[in-house]
């Protein structure tokens, strides 16, 4: 397979499976195992940017702290301002009992609030296609 045809939403199963393993091997040779049947032609270039962003030297930064990407993303969910969950996307750091067991970190707030709202259902990209939707950003200036 190459990278315009493996889904991005098999990377993130894998991910998903990953999380259950309990064992560092066990993670290891899933991990191992998605290379091997999924890049059968060893170039997983593509998948490794998005596994480890920080080590890409090829891809600029968005440029999308926390709080700019709270407001973007309660901007592209049409999301009042004043709703629980834009509240709690923009205030992610408090805890208390409006925000959830996921005060503190971000990007486990938003994944619950998106998930409920945009369920889990993959939008059927490919691995490619996030990359070079990535790529855009990256080049974009501004919000």
């Amino acid at each position: 397979m190459t990278d315009s045809t493996v889904r991005f939403g098999l990377l993130c199963s894998m991910f998903e499976a990953m999380v259950r393993d309990r064992s560092a091997a066990k993670k290891r040779k899933r991990f191992r195992t998605f290379l091997d049947l999924v890049y059968t032609g060893r170039d997983f270039f593509s998948a490794i940017r998005l596994i480890l962003p920080s080590l890409d030297r090829e891809r600029g930064t968005y440029g999308l702290k926390e709080s700019a990407l709270a407001a973007a993303l309660v901007d592209a969910l049409g999301i009042s301002k004043d709703s629980e969950d834009a509240l709690r996307l923009i205030n992610w750091r408090k805890g208390g009992a409006r925000t959830g067991a996921n005060a503190g970190n971000f990007a486990l707030v938003a994944a619950d609030i998106l998930q409920r709202r945009q369920g889990s259902a993959s939008g059927g990209l490919t691995i490619r296609e996030v990359n070079d939707a990535l790529d855009q950003l990256s080049l974009k200036e501004g919000r």
